[in-house]
């Protein structure tokens, strides 16, 4: 049976994009509603607050769990269970009816949403080789960047038509959308299924920690993601609290450097179209955004931090994470395709160890440092990344 929806599809480009992109329309959509939960449900602001931690914590355990399962029985019906168990806990939250309750549904919201966006990269990588499978995940990467960019401003306007509830209607409608787009339009990707070769074997796991070039590649991916998380996590409090700018301005502000990861992510797929290697363009962008941080590091240690020259480095440092991020994950996976969800599960779940991480440094620097809380750890982060790229993943 063919796929409904033809993998070279730019509708199948999007479908994966927004696949990956449920974790962060699911936290940003949300993040709007925060304030008014615990009036609403009788709570405090702590256990509001879980509807976010826990749901990041499902989100990391639907990555390994999707994974895994999915190099052992499949891609399609792990994805399928998925989108079942995200779609149903997002109508289970619309009936909540306490704190706790909310933060149970909103775990296994995170579950669904991890398996879903580990199995989009996954199916890149086996329905697509080398630059080929390079130039799709770059492209879905613009979708995943553009989607989340629009969530939060959708979250503010639902909440004004309706109420917080009517906020995981519409995740619950999406989900039940994908699920029914998914079951229609998608076959199995995994080509030991694919190819009639019978049940999946038992995925060698300990190969990707005894890979050594593959721990390397995942780490640098891991740094490079905790410079854009310290920015995410300390950006708020610097432009509004410190810089004094207003919650649209921030909102631009925000929306801006987004719309760069973005570009970069597009430019990499024209490079990659081009026939420029992933480990062409690495280096490169590694330099760069080194220059990039240690600017930004420099201007907040001697107090020149106005929006004019924090701004375009700001731009710059995520117009090359969206060239670093495709290609450094393409080049860990490619090397387990035979379990790519594995794979692909291992490089996420690092990725948000790193930002954990990262969050919670900025977080207990910020009183102190101010905009050096920032910036300093992303120039640090940084570095270790392009260390690693020229000492160990080449």
């Amino acid at each position: 049976m063919p796929f409904l929806i033809a993998p070279q599809s730019l509708a199948f480009t999007v479908l994966l994009g927004v696949l990956a992109a449920l974790p962060a329309v699911s936290i940003d959509i949300t993040t709007p509603a925060l304030p008014l939960l615990p009036q609403a449900l009788g709570t405090s602001s702590a256990v509001a607050s879980l509807t976010l931690s826990l749901f990041m914590v499902g989100f990391a355990l639907g990555q390994l769990v999707g994974g895994y399962l999915s190099d052992r029985g499949g891609r399609r019906p792990v994805l399928l269970i998925g989108l079942a168990l995200y779609a149903g806990a997002a109508l289970f939250c619309t009936i909540a009816w306490s704190g706790v309750g909310l933060v149970a549904c909103r775990l296994a919201q995170g579950v669904g949403a991890g398996a879903c966006s580990v199995l989009s990269f996954a199916m890149v990588q086996d329905l697509f080789v080398g630059e080929e499978a390079r130039t799709k995940r770059s492209y879905v990467t613009v979708v995943f960047g553009l989607v989340p960019m629009l969530a939060p401003a959708l979250g503010t306007l639902i909440i004004h038509l309706g109420s917080w509830r009517t906020i995981y209607a519409v995740l619950a409608t999406a989900g039940g959308l994908l699920l029914m787009v998914s079951s229609l339009g998608l076959k199995e990707s995994r080509r030991a299924v694919a190819d009639g070769t019978g049940a999946m074997s038992r995925p060698r796991v300990l190969l990707l920690a005894h890979d050594k070039r593959f721990v390397a590649i995942a780490a640098a991916n891991a740094l490079s993601y905790a410079a854009i998380f310290a920015y995410i996590a300390g950006s708020s409090f610097v432009m509004i609290g410190i810089m004094g700018y207003s919650a649209a301005t921030f909102a631009a502000v925000f929306a801006s450097t987004a719309a760069a990861l973005t570009a970069g992510a597009w430019v990499n797929g024209r490079l990659s179209t081009a026939g420029i290697e992933a480990a062409t363009a690495i280096g490169p962008a590694l330099t760069v955004a080194v220059a990039t941080t240690l600017a930004l590091a420099a201007a907040s240690l001697s107090g020149h931090t106005s929006g004019l020259i924090l701004l375009p480095l700001l731009l710059l440092t995520m117009f090359t994470r969206g060239i670093i991020a495709p290609n450094l994950q393409h080049l860990a996976i490619e090397r387990h395709v035979e379990q790519a969800g594995t794979a692909s599960a291992a490089v996420g779940v690092s990725q948000l160890l790193s930002g954990a991480l990262a969050s919670a440094i900025v977080g207990v620097a910020l009183p102190a440092y101010g905009v050096s809380a920032v910036a300093v750890p992303m120039a640090i982060v940084t570095i270790g990344a392009l260390a690693l790229w020229y000492g160990t993943c080449r």
